[in-house]
């Protein structure tokens, strides 16, 4: 009895070191995450919370910074709140009572990822990136530098600078790959493959997209796979490869499963389905279908902002499927939560599609309230860019003298007396110059007041030959010389742009121009062309550019305008000039206008040049039909380095569209002017 008791005892004992053997060491698991990742944020913590040596208040700082670090970047995000808060804590004290400039360095990580989300954070993120270049120095870490490399290309990425971003993202993965630190170079990989479609590179994303699905299947880090997947059904996307499009993003859809650490995720995979259903004939079903299972999980969760693009997929569905008045109610309760979250692209992007729903249902007077929106978002964008430039210089500085303070600070608690006494010498070595310096300024004071007068009248004589080099003498407005200096500039930065924007040229003539001059005299007609320009300027935005491009010819350049409102801007545009008569001497002068008008660029490749050699073709055709009215081109099948065309002939062949816009209609006998009040027509 008693030996079968032994036996026994002795199988439960055998069973228990095995059960023992089989826990995992917290080494084992760090290690297993660098090499393999985890299938999901929640496992992954689990299993480290779970390991047989979590490390006390008696371990030794590195492993319990380390532990620590490791749960603070598994539990951002918001998913698991508690575990953030108690890892940043312990990191915390061991910053403060043991001065650990590892846990300095990872708490400093985690801020600048909290930030770097929000725009009206980021001087905050910078700053904290700041920070982590100093600790990093001080930690002379290869893991500390890889980290921030990757946290700077995220700065970078947020701010547009891709290029940039892709580079610091190579030499992160090069440190990543000497550390035997597979899961990173996969994270890497996917991150430089989104950027690459930012960019406007979709080749290069497939090819690093698949590289980076291929080594996560390989090395089983399941949770990384869906962002993947994501990522290249966007640059499938780019490339008009549909059919890969759809395949990524329902194998996206499949991974992601209900793991709520990736509900984001799936309301984003869910939401790229209905746009790619969007592109589909016949596809507005489908669209919202899944736009409505994305906008179900937004709103369970109470995600404000991932409510927005669902939304604006279910407005375009219904609207296209015929029911106007919900489809136009539903996008407008997209831009309302776009503003109200202060995302001004999702603003501009979703008004434009409630600005075309609206024209093509024949709304017009909505559309133009719409298109005011545009309009003042726009200029808006343009001044933010400005004030934006001045507070990163400020905040730049600032960071710096921050971190400045930092180093200061670090050496100061490890000087030595003698580091002390050299810098007395130093002290003493810096009066003296300092003496011999306001010696030498009290000699040269006044040579120096002479010489910053002289350089005042320098900049305001500079100034004003470049005022006079860039404006016409009589009207004020810009020359042909210095417009096509500012267009050239303009379309460098088009063929660089990916965002698909367009810029308005209008080339405008004066209507029987010469019959001013020849009856009333040159001066009446002086005072026509300068009226003409203080009309225009009066009705255009700030950032609108009127040019006299000779005689009686002027082109106005709208930047950042859509193509859909060049009908609404030329209608203002005929109305500013020939709506009243110009006064002149007691005598009122009737005026009217003709426009010739084009979005550049209409198709790829094309040169403002050719642009604008299309709309002198357009022009030619509203002076041939009438005069008093403006040709909006809208599609013109022609080489793109062609500048001129017989549009007549290409409409005969299918190969040409517009809309002409009427101007008001003018006095017979030198009356007021009667105005149109027709929309524009279909020319």
């Amino acid at each position: 009895m008693k030996s079968g008791l032994r036996l026994v005892a002795g199988l439960l004992l055998c069973m228990l070191s095995s059960l023992a053997a089989a826990q995992a060491r917290m080494d084992d698991v760090l290690k297993d995450f660098r090499e393999h990742g985890y299938p999901s944020v929640a496992a992954a913590i689990q299993r480290l919370q779970s390991v047989e040596d979590v490390p006390g208040q008696d371990a030794p700082l590195a492993r319990r910074a380390a532990y620590h670090g490791v749960l603070l970047d598994l539990s951002r995000g918001g998913r698991h709140p508690q575990v953030h808060r108690s890892s940043a804590a312990a990191l915390q004290l061991m910053a403060d009572k043991e001065g650990c400039v590892r846990c300095r360095f990872d708490l400093a990580l985690s801020a600048f990822r909290e930030g770097v989300i929000n725009k009206a954070a980021r001087a905050d993120a910078e700053a904290r990136l700041a920070e982590m270049e100093i600790l990093q120095r001080q930690l002379d870490s290869r893991d500390a530098l890889r980290k921030l490399l990757a946290a700077q290309a995220e700065l970078d990425r947020r701010k547009g600078n891709y290029n940039d971003a892709i580079a610091l993202l190579v030499r992160a993965s090069e440190l990543a790959k000497l550390e035997g630190r597979n899961a990173a170079q996969v994270e890497y990989l996917g991150l430089m493959a989104a950027l690459n479609a930012d960019r406007g590179d979709p080749k290069r994303a497939i090819q690093m997209g698949n590289e980076a699905y291929r080594l996560a299947e390989e090395i089983g880090y399941l949770v990384e796979r869906p962002t993947i997947l994501l990522d290249l059904g966007h640059a499938y996307s780019l490339a008009g490869e549909r059919t890969k499009q759809r395949a990524a993003l329902e194998k996206a859809l499949a991974l992601v499963g209900d793991d709520p650490d990736l509900l984001r995720d799936r309301i984003i995979i869910l939401n790229n389905l209905a746009d790619f259903w969007l592109s589909q004939p016949g596809g507005y079903a489908q669209t919202l279908r899944y736009a409505r299972q994305a906008l179900a999980l937004a709103r369970e969760q109470g995600l404000q902002r991932e409510m927005i693009a669902p939304l604006a997929n279910i407005g375009i569905a219904l609207a296209g499927m015929g029911d106007v008045d919900r489809g136009v109610a539903v996008l407008r309760e997209s831009v309302e939560l776009s503003k109200q979250a202060d995302i001004e692209v999702y603003t501009l992007g979703i008004t434009q599609e409630l600005v075309r729903v609206l024209r093509e249902a024949g709304r017009y007077e909505e559309a133009l309230d719409a298109l005011q929106t545009i309009t003042e978002l726009q200029e808006k964008r343009a001044v933010q860019a400005r004030e934006t430039a001045v507070l990163e210089l400020q905040e730049k500085y600032s960071a710096q003298r921050k971190a400045d303070e930092i180093e200061k600070l670090a050496a100061q608690n490890t000087a030595k007396q003698s580091q002390l006494e050299a810098e007395s010498w130093k002290q003493r070595l810096w009066i003296a110059l300092a003496v011999i310096l306001g010696l030498v300024l009290l000699g040269s004071w006044q040579s120096i007041k002479r010489a910053r007068l002289a350089n005042r009248k320098l900049t305001h004589v500079n100034a004003a030959l470049a005022l006079q080099s860039a404006t016409d003498a009589l009207t004020g407005a810009f020359n042909r010389r210095h417009t096509q200096a500012m267009l050239d500039g303009l379309q460098q930065q088009m063929e660089q742009a990916t965002s698909g924007q367009s810029i308005g040229l209008m080339l405008l003539d004066l209507d029987l121009f010469k019959r001013i001059n020849d009856t009333r005299g040159h001066a009446a007609g002086d005072a026509v062309l300068v009226e003409t320009v203080r009309r225009l300027q009066a009705k255009l935005r700030q950032n609108d550019v009127v040019a006299r491009w000779g005689g009686e010819e002027f082109v106005l350049v709208l930047p950042t305008t859509p193509a859909a409102a060049l009908p609404l801007v030329a209608k203002k545009v005929l109305d500013a000039i020939g709506g009243d008569p110009v006064m002149f001497e007691g005598q009122a002068i009737p005026v009217s206008v003709s426009l010739g008008v084009v979005a550049y660029p209409m198709m790829p490749g094309q040169s403002w040049a050719a642009a604008l050699g299309l709309a002198d073709s357009a022009l030619y055709l509203a002076k041939a039909s009438g005069r008093n009215q403006a040709i909006c081109l809208t599609r013109v099948e022609v080489d793109a380095a062609c500048s001129e065309a017989d549009l007549a002939r290409l409409r005969e062949a299918a190969q040409a569209e517009w809309q002409m816009v009427e101007g008001p209609v003018q006095p017979l006998h030198g009356g007021g002017p009667e105005h149109r009040d027709a929309p524009p027509t279909q020319g």
